[in-house]
C-alpha cells in the first residue's frame, strides 16, 4: 500500500492509495522522512482517519474556531489568548496549512519570539496556546498530530527586567522571592502609615486572610459573618475588556477560577473589630461591596496602588511591593509558624498541595519542626532503655520476658490533629492592629 521512490531531483516521493483507492503523492528531503510519512499514512488509513490534503485547513481557521469556543471565560484570559493569536501565532503560521506545520516549524516559532523581546515565560505561554490549538484540530479530526505538544519550551530562570524596568506578567506557580515578602513587623509599619478607615482596612484584611487583590475588591458585606468570624470568598472582580469593546472599561463580577478558590476563611477578633468600625464609614451602595470606590463602583486595583499602598509603603520607609506581596507575606509567616502543607493551600485557595509547596518552596524548606526529635523519642526512649538494662546486667535479656521492649508509644506517634479552623498560624498575623 505505497512505495517510495528517489526523484530526479534528489527528493524522495512517498506515492500511495487510500481507502477509498485515490491516489495520493508527497516529497521529503530524506529517505527517513518519507519513511516515516508512508507509516504514518499507513497507520492513518488503516484507522480510516485519514485526511487529504486538500481537507487539511489553515492554522489561522483552527485558531478561530478554538478562540469561539472559548467565550465563556473571563475577558482578561480571553485578552490573553486573543494577544498569542492575533500578534505571535496567525502572523508567523497562519496561513500554513496544520500538515506544513511540524515540530521544527514551531520550534523555529518559539526561537523567532524571543529574539524579537519576549521573556521565556510569555513565549511558553504563546506555545501552550498553539498546543490547545492542535488539540482541537486533532479531536475534529482536522489533522492527526500535536506538534506544539511536543516542542521543547524554554527554560524559565529569575524573572528578567523589560526596559522600563518593569516586570513581565506574574506567574501564579514560580516561587515567591524574599524581596517580595513583608515581615510581620514591616507589616505593622505598613499599616500604621496607610490612611484610616478604607486602606488600613483594605491592607490589614489582606494580611490576615491571604485573598487574592480582585477578591478583596469584590468582597461584600453578606459575605461577611461577623458573629462567627468568617469570611466567604465567593467571587472576583475584573476589568478586562472583552474583543470588540469600546469605551471606557466596565467591572465584573466572576466565581474564582476553580472550585479551591470558593473557601471559607477564619477572621481573628483584630480584623473583626477593625471591620465593624469600617463597617460604619463605608460609603452604603446597591453593590454591598466592603471596600467601594468613592463612587460606590468597584474600586480598580491601579487606584488602590496609585494612591494607597504606595504612599503607605513611602511613608513607612519600605521597598516598593503590590497587593500581591501581602498574600504572600500571610502565607510565609504561616509556613513559618509551622501550618501543614494543606492548611495553607486551603487558605490561598489553591488547587493542590504541589503548587503551594512550589510557590512558597523557599520557606518549607527553611522551616523546622521537632518531627525528629519525637520519632527519637518514640523508637529509642524504649530502646535505650532496653540497652542499658542489658549493660547493667552484663548479659543478655530474655526479650520474651519484655514484650513491650519494642512498642512505639501511641501517643508519641500520633499523626497530627486534624485540620480545624480558626489556624494555630495566624497567631503570628493576629499582633497586627490598627494604629
Amino acid at each position: 500500500m505505497g512505495c517510495i521512490r528517489k526523484s530526479d531531483q534528489g527528493r524522495w516521493r512517498v506515492d500511495f492509495r487510500d481507502q477509498t483507492g485515490a491516489r495520493h503523492r508527497a516529497t521529503f528531503d530524506t529517505r527517513k522522512e518519507a519513511e516515516n510519512a508512508l507509516s504514518d499514512f499507513r497507520r492513518q488509513i488503516n484507522q480510516g482517519n485519514f485526511i487529504t490534503a486538500k481537507e487539511v485547513p489553515p492554522f489561522r481557521q483552527v485558531a478561530q474556531e478554538w478562540f469561539v469556543a472559548k467565550r465563556e471565560h473571563r475577558p482578561s484570559t480571553q485578552a490573553q489568548w486573543q494577544s498569542h493569536i492575533d500578534r505571535h501565532l496567525i502572523p508567523h503560521i497562519g496561513k500554513l496549512k496544520l500538515d506544513q506545520i511540524n515540530v521544527g516549524v514551531i520550534e523555529r516559532l518559539r526561537d523567532t519570539l524571543r529574539r524579537a523581546g519576549l521573556s521565556p515565560q510569555t513565549v511558553n505561554k504563546v506555545l501552550t496556546t498553539a498546543t490547545a490549538i492542535f488539540k482541537l484540530a486533532v479531536r475534529r479530526n482536522y489533522w492527526t498530530s500535536n506538534p506544539a505538544a511536543s516542542a521543547e519550551r524554554l527554560r524559565v530562570t529569575t524573572a528578567e527586567l523589560a526596559e522600563d524596568g518593569s516586570r513581565p506578567a506574574r506567574d501564579a506557580t514560580r516561587p515567591v522571592r524574599a524581596e517580595e515578602v513583608l515581615s510581620p513587623i514591616e507589616l505593622q509599619r505598613l499599616l500604621a502609615a496607610g490612611e484610616p478607615g478604607f486602606y488600613q482596612t483594605l491592607f490589614l484584611t489582606a494580611s490576615l486572610t491571604g485573598m487574592r487583590h480582585d477578591e478583596l475588591l469584590a468582597l461584600r458585606w453578606s459575605d461577611i459573618d461577623l458573629q462567627a468570624g468568617k469570611i466567604f470568598v465567593r467571587r472576583s472582580l475584573s476589568w478586562a475588556r472583552l474583543k470588540g469593546e469600546t469605551g471606557p472599561a466596565r467591572p465584573r463580577f466572576y466565581e474564582p477560577k476553580t472550585k479551591s478558590g470558593i473557601r471559607t476563611l477564619p477572621a481573628p477578633p483584630e480584623l473583626l473589630s477593625a471591620l465593624r468600625v469600617w463597617k460604619l464609614q463605608c460609603l452604603k451602595g446597591e453593590l454591598d461591596l466592603v471596600f467601594p470606590a468613592p463612587t460606590g463602583l468597584p474600586a480598580h486595583r491601579s487606584n488602590v496602588l496609585r494612591y494607597g499602598l504606595y504612599r503607605a509603603l513611602r511613608r513607612a520607609g519600605l521597598r516598593r511591593v503590590d497587593m500581591h506581596s501581602l498574600r504572600h507575606s500571610f502565607a510565609s509567616a504561616l509556613i513559618m509558624a509551622g501550618a501543614p502543607v494543606t492548611e495553607v493551600q486551603y487558605l490561598l485557595g489553591h488547587s493542590s498541595p504541589q503548587t503551594t509547596l512550589k510557590v512558597y518552596s523557599h520557606w518549607f524548606a527553611n522551616t523546622q519542626s521537632d518531627s525528629v526529635h519525637r520519632l527519637s523519642r518514640a523508637l529509642a526512649g524504649n530502646f535505650g532503655h532496653f540497652l542499658d538494662t542489658l549493660d547493667r546486667s552484663g548479659g543478655s535479656a530474655d526479650i520474651g520476658e519484655n514484650p513491650q521492649v519494642f512498642d512505639i508509644t501511641k501517643e508519641l506517634m500520633a499523626p497530627p490533629g486534624r485540620f480545624e479552623l480558626p489556624t494555630p498560624g495566624l497567631g503570628i498575623l493576629c499582633s497586627i492592629h490598627l494604629s
